[in-house]
């Protein structure tokens, strides 16, 4: 008789924690800005290492 209590309680808890799908509402934005701003800081990082390696083959070519 345990095991069938523990089964019933198992399935009601189960039941209980999955999605309802009444009202959808739209994921929270969190951290937008803070998302955003890395994006921009990956975009610059990406700007500084193309000038770089254009700046050490203009380097390279001065020296040859």
């Amino acid at each position: 008789m345990t095991y069938r209590t523990a089964a019933l309680c198992a399935i009601l808890l189960l039941g209980a924690c999955s999605p309802s799908n009444e009202g959808k509402t739209p994921p929270p934005e969190l951290f937008k800005q803070e998302r955003d701003a890395l994006e921009k800081a990956k975009a610059v990082d990406a700007a500084q290492q193309e000038q770089a390696e254009k700046q050490r083959k203009e380097i390279e070519q001065q020296t040859q």
